[in-house]
């Protein structure tokens, strides 16, 4: 993994031997000693992650975190502070990622680095293809109450970090073992969030639980902590590179501790709920890709490589398959006629009858303004003519009702279709070539059908 570090910190020295410890591992790293050089590097260059030491003139690690936090924004590069434990929960308030002493082991490091750049570089890969909200998704909800789910190497600890944290916070806690854990992400009951010991009945019992966790489709994407005793903080490094969020003592709930450990859960909530909105517009987006709006059904960039590997796919098996190739009959007089509102009705109710007949196993797709296709596989000339006519007739017989803008009115309408089939030769050619042929013939065969009357369905030649 790469990514680019900034190293804040007045003293030459910390500076020096910070990079040394991170030059092995390849990062592309950059220092600054003043408040004004680290402003300047966060603009020109753009940071994934900033390392902020003793702090620089004039501004202490705290102070230092806070300005920095404000010019990157909530979104932008992670902040790993180095400082004493009393120090700690004053920078986390100030917006630090994560909070380490300066004289943390290497390995520690490394690893609080690899899980903050891996969150960072996601969110930016995830940004690099989101556009704007579609409505073929909703967005994540953020109403609901958080659900955290404490795993404990003892039920008196489990129910005693559940009595102090739902205290502090209006989230939902539950107290399970590993098995009920497990049990209930393979019904879907996921948590949001899972805190758990990094020892339960066996040690590193939590490591293997989180490991597990984080290799189902259900719990994948929930927040993790892992808590270790003192005597065991060499499990820190490892649960961080399993994918925990961040870790704490097992002392989490004691009067000392609980601020932080408060709002370690509530940075872990906002960074897991960040991540959902991501990956919602990803998803989004993807489907903004291949999805026609208006119908709902596939569109051509989507369609066209199906329609190959359908043909790739009859090579292989030596099978057969078709294409249907729908125009709607006289489309521009109803645009002209009864207006663009009622032009959208008619396709989209067009496409919901074509997908109520076709096969369950055919792939149906809006290629064109008035266009459609339906590809089926196995399926040869008999059984495609049977299918386009049964697509043609469940469309004219009855009518489509248009929309209250266009007078309420139900309107008759027909379609032409093309029908091509496609069996594999001895020695077939390349499947792109022979999609681009029978998608061709199948269009040809539709315009006959039109030129020959319209409101019909015909076989293209072989």
């Amino acid at each position: 993994m790469t990514g680019r570090i900034l190293i804040v910190d007045g003293l030459a020295t910390n500076r020096l031997l910070l990079k040394g410890r991170l030059t092995p591992a390849s990062y592309d790293i950059a220092t600054a000693a003043t408040l004004p050089d680290a402003m300047a590097r966060l603009r020109d260059f753009c940071p994934d992650l900033v390392i902020v030491g003793k702090g620089v003139p004039g501004q202490g690690c705290a102070a230092l975190c806070a300005l920095i936090r404000d010019e990157c924004g909530q979104d932008g590069a992670a902040i790993i502070a180095l400082c004493p434990p009393e120090q700690r929960l004053a920078v986390m308030r100030a917006g630090a990622s994560a909070v380490l002493e300066p004289r943390c082991d290497s390995l520690l490091l490394l690893a609080r680095i690899r899980g903050l750049l891996r969150d960072h570089i996601a969110a930016d890969l995830s940004h690099a293809f989101a556009e704007a909200q579609t409505p073929f998704q909703p967005a994540p909800r953020t109403d609901r109450l958080p659900q955290v789910t404490i795993v404990a190497d003892s039920p008196p600890r489990g129910l005693g970090w559940k009595h102090a944290l739902s205290q502090r916070l209006r989230y939902r806690f539950t107290v399970h073992d590993a098995g009920q854990a497990l049990a209930a992400a393979a019904q879907g009951k996921v948590g949001d969030l899972y805190l758990i010991a990094a020892d339960l009945d066996q040690r590193g019992e939590g490591l293997r639980l989180l490991s597990e966790l984080r290799s189902r489709p259900d719990s994948r994407n929930a927040a993790f902590i892992i808590a270790a005793a003192p005597e065991r903080q060499e499990m820190a490094a490892i649960a961080l590179d399993l994918g925990a969020g961040d870790t704490l003592g097992l002392d989490l709930a004691a009067p000392h501790m609980i601020d932080m450990t408060v709002l370690a859960l509530r940075e872990q909530i906002v960074r897991k709920r960040h991540g959902d909105s991501r990956r919602a517009e990803a998803r989004q987006s993807i489907a903004w890709s291949m999805i026609d709006p208006l119908t709902s059904l596939y569109n051509r960039r989507f369609a066209l490589p199906r329609l190959r590997q359908m043909i790739a796919d009859a090579q292989c098996r030596g099978d057969e398959c078709a294409i249907l190739a729908l125009d709607v009959d006289r489309f521009k007089q109803i645009n002209d006629l009864h207006g663009h509102t009622a032009g959208d009705a008619v396709l989209a109710e067009i496409a919901a009858r074509i997908q109520s007949v076709a096969p369950q196993n055919g792939l149906i797709a809006r290629i064109g303004g008035e266009e459609f296709v339906a590809l089926l596989p196995d399926t040869g000339a008999r059984d495609a003519a049977l299918c386009a006519e049964t697509i043609r007739r469940a469309i004219m017989f009855t009518p489509i009702p248009l929309p209250r803008s266009s007078g309420h009115r139900a309107l008759s309408v027909t379609v032409s279709i093309g029908v091509a089939t496609y069996r594999a030769a001895p020695c077939p050619a390349d499947p792109e070539q022979e999609a681009d042929l029978l998608l061709e013939r199948a269009d040809q065969a539709m315009r006959a059908a039109k030129t020959n009357g319209r409101n019909q369905c015909m076989l293209a030649a072989a």
